[in-house]
């Protein structure tokens, strides 16, 4: 984009420390190496990682394979592959902030961290044209990764303010880092006039908005943004993807929408409802949500992606919301995040169906009501089921995540994960480790620690602290994420979303059977990788087990927990 003289320059960057755009091998190992180096605790990251390597590069050789060309569900799988190459949009933090720069009549240019790690010569040529960096931390996972990041961005000329989720997760205890200017805290759309007026002002005053604060800490300048004064939040702006579309010179089939902020529920693992600083549930209204989609819709969107922690409340939005949309004819596809117990209500699903929901994301984190009821999900091994049977019937693709090793996991724990998947499948499956990296999340509270026998090895920078509790450490985790994915793919239970991400939002069940054939088969043709991956395996296990005896010490004694219910 062109900028006059007069006004500040702004560069957008979004994005992880790695993109599914990246080409280089070389530049991604790079990157990788860069964050494993500044991480105080990588071990767990690098085992998980190394076992999804494993399952990647086992898929990968078998489409090569003259069995695959062979294959009766071969079709099935290129169709698969295929259908999802132009879904690729940007994030949304990224059309929310040229909104929200535009209504101060200011433009930007917009990147991503991936792209200009890749490429110096971009990299060189974007920072020596723009005055101010904004960074979203939103994909970044820990100050291990944030911090090369902010060493590559920083020039002399420039100022870089870093906002985003990890933003609203580090402010607790921001150690302060010499290549930032400002940590911004909150609503981007409240932040951003803040940050225009200090922009303005020659980088001299940042006023912070009407409800917000500025605070010195460590050497950096934190904006606090507020909090709004309604729990409607239908004031914010819609967020203008043509503003996207221009800067990316393409248009966009799907988009990413926002309609909540917080969530109602306090669930043990996580940090949703504190995020912004913020602790409230606030919510766009039915009439906002579908006046938005019906914009989208006209400009040529075909599928919305609900980035809500939990789309389906309160129930009376999301009825109205399905009821709207089917009298309009909007004719969108969607998908959304939801809880199961929303979904075991059958006429609920079958008017989210109707309405156009293609796909749901579903929290079902353990097949063990006792790890439920630990996890204070406020549900029932019972609804779990009974929402994937009423999606499945009813045709609306389900992919579920699984929490292995949270407080109070057993052996007997996980078997009941394993068989409630079996007899319970999901279209697709998303496994991981406990991750104790948000330590105000109600399970790591002093109170819960204690009842658990919880330690911590946690200083920020580490996307995948250690831990150790009661009844299992972080160490044992790797075995157990193995064996889910190798029984769930063997055994034809579920798609493994890691390895079928791309493709899942245009995923036609008609497909499932085939695809699960093409899975299994993979596995059970492998002769390399799985004895390559042995020794390697257990070579990241050792260093793990050494760096948690190292960082956590002798381990203590503690009581077996039983179900602790004042979390939140």
């Amino acid at each position: 984009m062109s900028l006059s003289s007069a006004s500040p320059r702004v560069l957008l960057v979004t994005g992880g420390l790695l993109s599914v755009r990246d080409k280089s091998l070389v530049q991604v190992l790079r990157r990788q190496a860069a964050a494993v180096r500044a991480s105080s605790g990588a071990w767990l990251d690098v085992q998980v990682k190394l076992l999804g390597l494993e399952e990647m590069l086992v898929l990968g050789k078998h489409r090569r394979s003259l069995a695959f060309r062979r294959a009766p569900y071969r079709g099935a799988v290129e169709r698969f592959f295929d259908r999802s190459l132009d879904l690729d949009s940007p994030e949304l933090t990224e059309v929310v902030l040229l909104t929200a720069l535009a209504q101060e009549g200011l433009e930007a240019s917009v990147t991503t961290f991936a792209e200009i790690a890749s490429d110096d010569a971009l990299r060189d040529e974007l920072l020596r044209a723009h005055d101010v960096v904004f960074a979203s931390s939103t994909l970044l996972r820990d100050l291990s990764e944030l911090d090369p990041l902010l060493r590559m961005l920083k020039r002399p000329h420039n100022r870089v303010v870093v906002g985003g989720a990890l933003a609203g997760i580090l402010h607790h205890e921001w150690p302060g880092h010499p290549c930032l200017d400002v940590l911004a805290v909150g609503y981007g759309e409240m932040l951003v006039p803040s940050l225009a007026a200090w922009m303005r002002s020659g980088f001299r005053e940042l006023v912070p908005p009407p409800e917000g604060r500025v605070i010195e800490k460590n050497g950096n300048l934190v904006l606090y943004g507020g909090v709004p004064s309604t729990k409607d939040l239908d004031f914010l702006p819609t967020p203008d993807w043509s503003l996207a579309e221009r800067a990316h010179g393409r248009r966009f089939r799907m988009v990413h929408y926002e309609s909540v902020r917080g969530c109602p529920y306090r669930c043990g693992f996580c940090n949703y409802p504190f995020l912004f600083d913020d602790t409230k549930f606030r919510t766009k209204s039915a009439d906002r949500i579908a006046d938005d989609w019906q914009r989208y819709a006209d400009a040529g969107a075909e599928y919305i992606s609900c980035l809500d922690s939990l789309f389906t409340m309160p129930k009376r939005r999301l009825v109205s919301l399905c009821e709207k949309l089917i009298d309009r004819k909007v004719g969108l596809k969607w998908l959304c995040y939801a809880r199961s117990d929303d979904l075991a209500d059958r006429d609920t699903v079958e008017l989210m169906k109707a309405a156009g929901c293609v796909e749901v994301q579903i929290g079902i984190e353990s097949g063990d009501q006792g790890q439920l009821d630990h996890m204070n999900k406020r549900n029932t091994v019972e609804k779990n089921a009974r929402a994937l049977r009423n999606c499945r019937e009813v045709g609306i693709t389900t992919a579920v995540t699984v929490i292995l090793g949270y407080p109070g996991e057993t052996e007997g724990s996980l078997l009941n994960t394993l068989a409630f998947l079996k007899d319970s499948p999901p279209d697709f499956y998303y496994p991981a480790p406990f991750n104790a990296r948000v330590e105000y999340v109600p399970i790591l509270q002093p109170e819960s620690r204690v009842h658990y026998g919880i330690e911590l090895a946690n200083d920020g920078r580490s996307s995948q602290p250690y831990w150790r509790h009661a009844t299992m450490c972080c160490s044992e985790v790797g075995a157990w994420y193995r064996r889910f994915n190798r029984e769930l793919m063997q055994e034809r239970v579920a798609l493994h979303a890691g390895l079928f991400y791309d493709g899942i939002l245009t995923f036609d069940p008609r497909d499932r059977e085939a695809l699960l054939d093409f899975q299994a088969d993979a596995l059970a043709r492998d002769r390399v990788f799985s004895q390559v991956f042995v020794p390697i395996h257990r070579w990241a296990r050792r260093r793990l087990e050494d760096d948690v005896a190292r960082q956590l010490g002798p381990r203590r004694a503690a009581p077996r927990p039983r179900a602790l219910h004042v979390l939140a």
